[in-house]
C-alpha cells in the first residue's frame, strides 16, 4: 500500500486531498492557491510533498473604451403628411436665417448711411466756405484781368509808352477754387447714395456736379492766366513788346476774362441753385463782365428784345422771368 506523505499543518483539506489524489494516480502531485500572506499574483505549486512558491506576472487590466451611442438614424417619411412637414421645418429655419441677415444688414446699412450724412454734411460746410472765398477772390480777379486788358488797349493805342507811363501794372494772380468731393466720391463707390431716397440723392448728385463744373472752368481760368502772363518769362515790362505781341496779349487777355466768366458763372449757379451757400456771385458781377446794356439802353431796345424773345419761345425756350424785358446774358443767366 502506497504511503501517503506528510502534509504540512497548514494546508487546506481541499488541498490535501487533490495532492493524494494526484499521488495515487502517479502524477505530479500540483495544487495552486492564493495565500492571503502573500504578494498579489503569487501562487503555491507543491511538488514532492514540498510548497513552492512562484510569482505570476498579473494581467494588466485592460482600459475601458467609452462606447459611443449611435441612434439610428429617422426612419424615412412613410406619408405626404410626415414628408411636407419636413420640408415645412427646413423652409423655416432657411427663412429665419436669411430674415436675421436681412435684420443684421439693414441696421449695418442703416449706421453706415448716418455716417455718410455726416461725412457729406461736414464736406458742405467746407464747400460753403470754399464758395465765399471764391466769391471775394472772384470779384478782384475780376477788377486784375480788366485793369491788365486796359493798359494792353492803351498800350496799342500809345506803342512805345514806358511802363511807368502806363494806365496800370499788370497783375496775373488767380487763387482758384477747392471744393472738396470726397465724401460725396466714397459715398458713390460704396453704394451709399442707393440707400437715399431718391429726391435726396438727385439733390446731392446736382450739387456735386455744379460743384466739379465750377471747380474746373476756375483751373480752365488758371491756364488761361498763365498763357496771357507768357511775356514775362521773357521781359516783364509790356512796353517792350511788338505791336503784334501786344494783339496777342489783348487776345490771350480776352479770352482770360471769357473764361474768368465762366468760372463766376458756375459759382453763380451754385448759389442760385442752393441758397445755403452764400455769398455767391450776383447778377451784378456778371454783368461786369459781360457789358450788359444799362436801363436806358434797355427801353430803347425793348422792341429788338421782344422780338428775339418771340423767336426763342417758337424754337421752345420758356423764360424765366415772363416779361418782354428779359434779357438772356451769355451762358444762359437771366435778368
Amino acid at each position: 500500500m502506497a504511503e501517503i506523505p506528510e502534509m504540512p499543518e497548514e494546508l487546506p483539506l481541499a488541498d490535501v486531498a487533490a495532492v493524494i489524489a494526484q499521488d495515487v494516480s502517479g502524477g505530479t502531485p500540483t495544487s495552486q492557491k492564493r495565500d492571503v500572506g502573500h504578494p498579489a499574483g503569487a501562487t503555491t505549486t507543491l511538488r514532492g510533498g514540498e510548497a513552492v512558491e512562484t510569482a505570476q506576472v498579473p494581467e494588466t487590466a485592460k482600459e475601458e473604451t467609452p462606447v459611443i451611442d449611435v441612434h439610428d438614424a429617422h426612419h424615412a417619411a412613410s406619408s405626404w403628411k410626415e414628408f411636407f412637414v419636413h420640408i415645412a421645418t427646413i423652409v423655416l429655419g432657411l427663412l429665419i436665417a436669411v430674415g436675421l441677415e436681412q435684420t443684421v444688414e439693414h441696421f449695418r446699412n442703416r449706421y453706415e448711411l448716418a455716417d455718410t450724412r455726416e461725412a457729406l454734411r461736414r464736406e458742405r460746410e467746407h464747400n460753403i466756405k470754399q464758395l465765399a472765398v471764391s466769391t471775394t477772390e472772384m470779384r478782384w480777379e475780376t477788377a486784375e484781368y480788366q485793369n491788365n486788358l486796359l493798359v494792353f488797349e492803351y498800350l496799342q493805342q500809345h506803342p512805345g509808352t514806358p511802363q511807368e507811363k502806363l494806365p496800370g501794372i499788370l497783375r496775373w494772380g488767380h487763387t482758384g477754387t477747392q471744393f472738396s468731393f470726397a465724401a460725396w466720391d466714397a459715398a458713390s463707390q460704396s453704394g451709399m447714395t442707393r440707400m437715399m431716397p431718391l429726391v435726396e440723392a438727385a439733390k446731392q448728385a446736382r450739387l456735386y456736379r455744379d460743384l466739379e463744373t465750377a471747380q474746373s472752368d476756375g483751373e480752365e481760368e488758371y491756364t488761361a492766366s498763365y498763357k496771357a502772363a507768357a511775356y514775362t518769362y521773357r521781359d516783364y515790362d509790356p512796353s517792350h513788346l511788338t505791336p503784334a505781341q501786344v494783339a496777342d496779349e489783348i487776345e490771350l487777355t480776352q479770352a482770360l476774362l471769357m473764361q474768368h466768366y465762366r468760372h463766376v458763372l458756375g459759382l453763380y449757379i451754385v448759389g442760385l441753385i442752393d441758397p445755403d451757400f452764400t455769398p455767391a456771385p450776383t447778377q451784378a458781377d456778371l454783368e461786369k463782365l459781360s457789358h450788359y446794356p444799362d436801363q436806358q439802353a434797355r427801353g430803347l431796345l425793348a422792341p429788338a428784345n421782344a422780338l428775339t424773345l418771340e423767336r426763342m419761345k417758337a424754337a421752345g425756350y420758356v423764360p424765366y422771368n415772363v416779361t418782354s424785358d428779359e434779357w438772356v446774358a451769355p451762358g444762359g443767366a437771366t435778368k
